[in-house]
């Protein structure tokens, strides 16, 4: 069963992955707006639900693209991670990126705005803060 929102584009690209102490050098197989496929020559010993620090190299000489990830499957030398957390610009970079190589782009920009709901949902409930229930008993006239 495909449990997959976004769609993915195949990509190779270098990246670092961090784990507490340990750095991993890793490829980029392939990419979506919210998550990825790494694989590495070496086994990557990181646990289920982890949070790591993924760097992407985007161009070379630029500074890498960094994500905080969470590790959702893990298999000797490859991983899958969803997206949690982007520094600086990185997820706009990610778009542009994406928008390159995607086959579908009228899909990318469909889950790009679902993306943008969702932010704006939970923005709105912040803000608001939780309901509370204001009753008329016990007023007399």
């Amino acid at each position: 069963m495909n449990q997959r929102r976004f769609h993915r584009v195949k990509h190779t690209a270098p990246g670092e992955l961090k784990h507490l102490e340990m750095k991993y050098r890793c490829r980029i197989e392939n990419i979506s707006l919210r998550g990825a496929l790494i694989s590495a020559d070496e086994c990557l010993m990181v646990p289920l639900n982890e949070s790591c620090t993924l760097s992407i190299e985007v161009s070379p000489g630029e500074a890498p693209m960094v994500i905080t990830v969470s590790v959702v499957h893990c298999f000797f030398s490859m991983m899958g991670v969803k997206f949690t957390a982007f520094e600086g610009n990185a997820e706009q970079t990610l778009l542009e990126l994406i928008k390159r190589i995607t086959t579908e782009p009228e899909k990318l920009m469909q889950e790009w705005e679902s993306i943008q709901q969702e932010k704006a949902g939970r923005k709105q409930q912040t803000v608001a803060g939780p309901a509370v229930a204001i009753s008329n008993e016990g007023i007399r006239a």
